[in-house]
């Protein structure tokens, strides 16, 4: 969670008024409303030699916004409500927990509202395919530059290419040749494939 209030500026996050208050800053914002501080430090090492502070004031409105979902969240917890499903991974562990296996040969008529989802879906892939392909873009020709070194550097940002060394039991073979090893060490992991299609 994170609450922007300007991303722009040299020193965005610590000095208002370009101050982008995230995860610390929310608990610093909240501290600040249950001890009624008017402000409070934020000091940050940066790269092991570079110490910085700032004087964070107390927001009120952001502080009001905070109190405000601090009693939703509550109100949730005693109903025993869940929260709404949104795109966080959260969200896609709590559903598989919830419906961790499905049964076979079942099919169900969805809702209308599936057909506004769906096109969302469809939408999404297709931004996610290009927004992949410019970044493979990106990624094939910095590696074209580095060539044989490992790394490369442009103003404040260093690029790597590191050689990984890796080693992988190879399941196919020891399947192919030692099958009863095989079978006494393997675990069956169940999981659901989420796909949409055409109805055939």
């Amino acid at each position: 969670m994170y609450i922007e209030r300007c991303t722009h500026g040299s020193e965005r996050g610590l000095h208002k008024p370009t101050v982008v208050i995230r995860q610390g800053g929310v608990f610093l914002l909240y501290y600040m409303s249950v001890t009624g501080y008017k402000g409070a430090y934020v000091a940050v090492l940066i790269g092991g030699n570079t110490f910085k502070w700032k004087f964070i004031e107390r927001d009120e409105e952001i502080i009001s916004m905070l109190i405000q979902l601090e009693s939703e969240f509550w109100s949730m917890v005693q109903s025993n409500t869940p929260p709404p499903l949104d795109g966080s991974d959260a969200s896609a562990e709590f559903i598989g927990a919830q419906f961790p296996n499905s049964i076979p040969l079942t099919k169900i008529d969805l809702p209308m509202e599936a057909a506004a989802l769906i096109h969302q879906y469809d939408a999404a892939c297709e931004q996610l395919v290009y927004l992949t392909d410019q970044k493979q873009e990106a990624e094939n020709l910095l590696k074209q530059m580095l060539g044989e070194n490992e790394a490369g550097i442009i103003a404040d940002r260093v690029i790597t290419w590191k050689t990984i060394t890796q080693e992988r039991l190879d399941s196919k073979a020891v399947k192919a040749k030692h099958p009863r090893i095989y079978k006494r060490f393997a675990k069956i992991k169940l999981s659901r494939r989420f796909s949409i299609k055409a109805a055939s």
